[in-house]
């Protein structure tokens, strides 16, 4: 089970869930300034939620590659 640590919080969620939900139901805030009002909310284009992951990860998809 993967384990996700993020604003001093520690916390697992099952593999292949969506991590940007797993964020938010964790209460873990995502965006900071203008970001608040102004995001994608979620769908992948503007890249405020972006995070840094380590360990095994499923390929990207064609968002993720367009959006690099």
């Amino acid at each position: 089970m993967p384990k996700v640590t993020a604003q001093g919080k520690t916390f697992e969620c099952d593999s292949g869930s969506n991590l940007r939900k797993v964020l938010l139901e964790h209460g873990i805030e995502l965006y900071n300034g203008n970001a608040k009002i102004i995001n994608c909310m979620g769908i992948g284009t503007c890249g405020t939620c972006a995070v840094q992951v380590e360990g095994e990860v499923s390929e990207p998809n064609w968002k993720d590659k367009a959006r690099r």
